[in-house]
């Protein structure tokens, strides 16, 4: 198991090697470099399934290796000419399979920036005073969507309810909304997340938007797809597709669910006019003069002017792999979510029905029934849960056999979560993580 210790002896290697010679000081980096390998958690291990993201694909990092090595600024096309046509490729190939036909994108370096830019979006949309304009956010968003709304100047940020299946509570929303309207004060933003990070639940989008026209306001719709964008590679494309029409914005992390290096992410638009800031793009002191090809120019429609060739990484993928092997890949993952759901039923109550590539569960004690839902249990029965599948959590830390997450939801007892999108996990891996997990699992009983 890691310590402290082992982390400052690690940084230590290189205290005072600038006094070294050349030799000494390259050999002294070599056993660094070689002392990280070892400390930092293995993601190319079918065994690790802690993190929502996974090995790099070897073509992605070899993109990432070349626009490393070229170290261009992808915000001109006059800076880097080919860098700035593949990401307007990109986000081409993209738009339809979302269902934005018309629409525009940028990449950006992770979904953090990408959800604070639709925030800035909305906000530039609805030209409302700020003190009065309200943003709404579920109790599961990503923190970053009420860190980008501080960061944007709205004052009045409410939490949504989370529903006990993971997704809004319809009833509490009802509620704000017509508080917000009677109040006189402007909804301007909503997100629905497509893939919860501890749950990996969906919310409803079409009953959501219900609502809001029951009210007849029209917030600005982002969908936090970041983690769950792999529904539009997977078999039910068509449907998410078309629940992305309804929406203005989508935000998709790359480096998540189809395995580029970190960090890839995209911002697309239904409207593609929202995305250029005019202002910026006519200022005579801006590097977009008119001699430049204004679609190639990408940072007048992005956060940021200095910029890293994230969309090279994906596109260098997509010429390689073809549209069918992330398609594949995305079927592969469900395929590992069916088998551990197969096999991992035994003694095990699941937060909420899987839907994406997060297993959710508790073990339950031996002297209980297995029942329905967790609120069927009584407080002292919680309790005994809670402190079971803590004890399970630990014991699998401390043998670092595999890695896996404890987490919690509505004030429920901790469970485990696995997540299974691993290219190299394997029916028989599968079979060898439930074997050990019932192994802990019957030692406490």
């Amino acid at each position: 198991m890691l310590t402290e210790q082992d982390i400052d002896q690690c940084l230590k290697m290189l205290d005072g090697i600038y006094s070294l010679s050349e030799p000494e000081r390259l050999e002294r980096i070599d056993k660094f470099v070689k002392s990280t390998l070892s400390i930092t958690p293995d993601i190319y291990s079918p065994k690790n399934l802690k993190y929502l993201f996974s090995y790099p694909d070897p073509i992605g990092v070899f993109a990432d290796f070349v626009s490393n090595y070229i170290n261009s600024n992808i915000h001109t096309e006059e800076c880097s000419p080919i860098f700035t046509r593949c990401e307007v490729e990109m986000v081409e190939t993209l738009l339809p399979l979302v269902g934005y036909p018309e629409g525009d994108g940028i990449f950006y370096p992770g979904g953090t920036l990408s959800n604070l830019a639709s925030v800035f979006l909305a906000v530039q949309r609805a030209k409302v005073n700020l003190g009065q304009s309200v943003i709404l956010v579920s109790e599961h968003s990503h923190y970053s969507i009420s860190k980008a709304a501080k960061i944007c100047g709205i004052q009045h940020i409410i939490n949504v309810k989370t529903s006990t299946k993971g997704v809004v509570d319809r009833e509490h929303l009802r509620e704000l909304v017509s508080k917000i309207k009677a109040d006189n004060l402007n909804l301007i933003y909503f997100a629905c997340v497509l893939g919860s990070t501890t749950l990996g639940t969906f919310d409803p989008v079409e009953e959501i938007l219900e609502i809001f026209q029951e009210f007849a306001i029209q917030p600005w719709i982002h969908l936090d797809a970041a983690w769950g964008g792999g529904v539009y590679f997977s078999e039910d494309a068509a449907f998410s597709r078309k629940l992305s029409s309804l929406s203005d914005s989508i935000v998709l992390d790359f480096h998540k669910f189809l395995s580029a290096p970190l960090l890839c992410s995209v911002l697309l638009v239904k409207d593609k006019s929202v995305l250029v800031d005019e202002v910026i793009a006519h200022n005579p002191n801006s590097p977009f003069n008119s001699n430049q090809n204004r679609k190639y120019s990408l940072s007048i429609k992005s956060l940021q002017c200095s910029r890293e060739a994230y969309a090279f990484k994906l596109w260098l993928m997509f010429k390689h792999h073809g549209l069918e092997h992330f398609q594949n890949l995305i079927q592969k993952y469900y395929k590992n979510r069916k088998e551990f759901r197969k096999q991992l039923s035994d003694r095990v109550l699941y937060v909420v029905e899987p839907q994406y590539f997060n297993l959710c569960f508790w073990f339950i004690p031996e002297e209980m029934e297995v029942k329905e839902t967790i609120t069927d249990y009584t407080a002292a029965e919680i309790d005994k849960i809670d402190q079971l599948n803590l004890a399970i959590y630990d014991q699998v830390v401390q043998d670092d056999f595999i890695k896996v997450s404890s987490s919690s939801f509505n004030n429920l007892p901790a469970f485990i979560r696995i997540i299974v999108h691993h290219g190299n996990l394997t029916t028989d891996i599968i079979s060898e993580i439930v074997a050990y997990l019932y192994k802990i699992y019957e030692s406490f009983g």
